[in-house]
């Protein structure tokens, strides 16, 4: 989950059923009101992300965006298992049933190249590979590049998203090297710290190491 912080708050992915709240709490912790909260942002539609995004919208109002393909998904239509092996998949099954949050609808669809006024300009970068409608968000203004899950940082290396719960690796290498293009200072992960030296030539030189 991360916020950003200017006269409308957006937030970017929700973490897990039950998390709104602890999300609305953040919100009010830095003296502002969940009716503040402008847009919500999710980059795809693992449960991880998406489990508060329902209550964090019943209660502020903010909008929804996510990738056009997704939407269905975050519907409750279709659902995929994103485990990557069946027999895994079959097994936390009732586990991620049980963790599957309320339903929501998404008011802004968003595609590669669409941009929302967020920071200056907040343009998406479709980054499948993880998911089939991944986004990244890049901020040109801020020199922000926030992946999601396209990629990991581990042990002070760039990695590709694990193929456990990723459905196509070879798109995550060609959204890899699609967002090496991208001019940026510092690149923001889901689940690792950002790198704030020298993103872009790390991100560039993994890209050209991949085959």
């Amino acid at each position: 989950m991360l916020l950003l912080l200017e006269e409308q708050i957006t937030v970017i992915d929700a973490g897990w059923k039950g998390h709104g709240k602890t999300v609305l709490n953040t919100v009010s912790a830095l003296g502002r009101a969940p009716e503040e909260i402008g847009h919500i942002v999710s980059t795809h539609y693992h449960l991880d992300h998406i489990g508060g995004i329902a209550h964090i919208k019943k209660h502020s109002g903010g909008r929804v965006a996510a990738h056009e393909t997704e939407i269905p998904y975050l519907q409750g239509i279709g659902l995929p298992n994103p485990m990557q092996n069946p027999i895994i998949g079959l097994l936390l099954a009732p586990v991620l049933a049980l963790l599957r949050p309320e339903q929501f609808g998404v008011d802004l669809p968003l595609s590669d190249g669409s941009r929302l006024d967020i920071l200056g300009g907040m343009d998406i970068v479709h980054s499948p590979g993880h998911t089939p409608g991944s986004i990244s968000l890049n901020f040109p203004e801020q020199g922000l590049l926030v992946v999601g899950d396209a990629l990991e940082y581990r042990h002070g290396k760039l990695q590709l998203p694990s193929r456990y719960v990723s459905s196509n690796m070879q798109h995550a290498k060609e959204s890899v090297r699609k967002l090496a293009q991208l001019n940026f200072e510092v690149l923001c992960f889901s689940h690792f710290p950002p790198i704030k030296k020298n993103a872009a030539q790390l991100l560039s030189q993994f890209a050209d190491s991949l085959d």
